[in-house]
């Protein structure tokens, strides 16, 4: 009889009890279900605001890359109109020029014209030297000696440098070659080698194009080279240009990858200097190619001596005066951030390499190497850029080969690394010996492993002692003695042959390990060979760069049919 208060369990109450565990049991189902929705819904939203934040960072680049942009077109603006509002008058003075030769060549000017032209400038154009050098100029048109010789003064107060060396050309055109020399004279003797101007890049195309007879190139070429050998003097203006054609060379290189050499990169530590090695190896056919085509490239058209001198009294009066150069900097920076699309750090960082030409005054090396490396904002004649490029040679030398000293070094062994295994390869030719290597330390390194365990165990000598000692207690029960012999026999012979089997399938195993380092070590010594032998062809035209550089000579661009090459810029002399 059931105790009274206990809970009586029937049929009933357990089908009641299964089925409300049952609607639980759905209950927590679709809540389950339910928590997925939410949990997806919610990583839905979740991708939906990181969409949203994306796209939100993006139009706020863009945003502030067009706000820049408009900033920098407005600066332009701004400037461009400072610059005209400033200096506006001296791009008139400087047309003026070009169009008094223009039409006194052709005799289809009046003198009464070039007087007016003269006294309109005075009043237009205070405190500019080019203005009084062209009344000067246009005195001398007219024969007015006092006014030509007043004028050429007031030039020579404002700006003796140019206004000497505009009067050279000038002389020079007018076919008044001892004038001229004497302005030459006067120009190259106020120059300081240390601190001088962009415009002696006039005197280098005047000497390249053949606008200098003789003489006047000798003249040229002496101060060339006294200049050349008082900043020798100062190792840290050839440091400068060392730097500079280094930072130049290592741009020509196009950074590779390991995409051909897989097992390089995995087997490897050296990635680094491996990935270094090949860029300058896969480049060097790229570096030979830029240097020889300055050399290849030919003057398009020919000009006629007036023409050249032409050319260089333009380049003269309009190479910008020192205070227009900060408002040319600005728009030239500003242009740049345009084409960056308001990137002002890639801005910057092209500026930097362009900085050089807009400086007011620095070496005369770094004029040089301007030449080359600027040609494209101060355009000097392909022969000038030869010429700079030859006098530069030394600079441009030691730059490329610091750039390429990995094959200076001889340096290609390449140390693979397989697993705890390391061995060191050139070229491959140790190949087999590698190999050998490999299977030796593979063989040490699992020798305990596989040989460790003996195959008669110390299980079974102590099975075996124990069945001799049964024996010799049974030896007059001869059913009992076989039975625990052939005990002995069945237990050593399995476990016997347990060992030996799992022996063997350890040497297999190793086998296996060796054939996969085998493998592994084949493919890499393959890609080391194709390494070698694509650093052996680069060094062929390393060795035709280095004969190239050293080879050029500074003379071979002189245009002149009259001029005797006689000069050895950095203190010799050769008939």
């Amino acid at each position: 009889m059931a105790r009274e208060g206990a809970v009586v369990l029937s049929a009933a109450n357990l089908d009641i009890i299964e089925n409300n565990l049952g609607q639980l049991a759905k209950n927590v189902g679709e809540v389950s279900t339910n928590v997925d929705v939410v949990d997806d819904k919610v990583n839905r939203v979740t991708d939906s605001v990181k969409t949203i934040e994306d796209e939100v960072k993006n139009f706020m680049v863009e945003i502030r890359g067009s706000t820049i942009v408009s900033n920098a077109k407005q600066s332009i603006m701004l400037s461009q109109d400072e610059l005209n509002k400033r200096y506006g008058h001296y791009d008139n003075v400087r047309r003026k020029i070009n169009g008094i030769f223009q039409a006194t060549d052709i005799n289809a000017i009046k003198k009464s014209t070039i007087e007016n032209i003269s006294e309109q400038i005075i009043v237009d154009t205070p405190n500019y030297w080019l203005a009084p050098a062209l009344v000067s100029l246009c005195a001398w048109l007219t024969d007015n000696k006092d006014l030509a010789n007043r004028a050429l003064k007031e030039a020579m107060t404002r700006d003796d440098e140019k206004t000497s060396l505009l009067f050279c050309l000038i002389h020079l055109r007018a076919g008044r070659n001892e004038t001229a020399l004497r302005w030459l004279n006067r120009y190259l003797e106020m120059q300081d080698p240390s601190a001088i101007e962009g415009k002696i890049i006039t005197i280098l195309d005047a000497i390249t194009n053949g606008s200098l007879n003789r003489d006047a190139q000798a003249i040229c070429l002496n101060k060339i080279s006294d200049w050349m050998q008082e900043l020798k003097a100062q190792p840290a203006y050839r440091e400068i240009q060392v730097e500079r054609w280094t930072k130049y060379i290592n741009s020509l290189i196009e950074e590779q990858n390991f995409a051909d050499f897989d097992f390089i990169k995995k087997y490897t530590k050296e990635s680094e200097r491996i990935v270094t090695i090949l860029s300058v190896a896969k480049s060097e056919q790229n570096i030979l190619s830029e240097l020889r085509n300055v050399i290849k490239e030919e003057q398009k058209t020919s000009v006629s001596t007036i023409s050249q001198i032409d050319k260089l009294i333009n380049m003269l009066v309009f190479n910008y005066e020192n205070e227009e150069l900060e408002l040319k900097r600005d728009i030239a920076k500003n242009r740049l951030i345009i084409e960056e699309n308001g990137d002002v750090n890639k801005a910057n960082e092209r500026f930097e390499e362009t900085e050089f030409a807009f400086q007011k005054a620095t070496d005369f090396y770094s004029q040089l190497t301007n030449v080359n490396l600027e040609y494209k904002n101060i355009k000097p004649t392909i022969n000038t850029r030869k010429f700079a490029l030859a006098l530069s040679k030394d600079w441009i030398d030691e730059a490329y080969n610091n750039v390429s000293k990995n094959f200076e070094s001889n340096n290609l062994s390449i140390n693979i690394d397989i697993d705890s295994w390391h061995g060191t390869t050139t070229n491959g030719q140790n190949e087999k010996e590698l190999i050998e290597d490999l299977d030796r330390h593979i063989d040490n390194e699992h020798y305990q492993d596989i040989y460790g365990k003996k195959l008669f165990d110390i299980k079974m000598l102590i099975a075996t002692i124990v069945g001799l000692i049964l024996i010799v207690l049974t030896w007059k029960q001869p059913i009992f003695m076989i039975f625990i012999i052939l005990a002995i026999i069945i237990f050593d012979g399995y476990n016997f042959y347990v060992n030996y089997n799992e022996r063997r399938i350890k040497i297999k195993r190793c086998e296996e390990i060796k054939s996969d380092a085998r493998y592994i070590l084949l493919n890499t010594i393959a890609e080391v060979v194709d390494f070698y032998f694509i650093c052996q062809e680069s060094r062929k035209i390393h060795d035709q760069i280095n004969t190239f550089i050293n080879g050029l000579d500074y003379r071979n661009y002189i245009n002149s049919e009259n001029s005797q090459r006689n000069i050895e810029i950095g203190g010799k002399y050769e008939s």
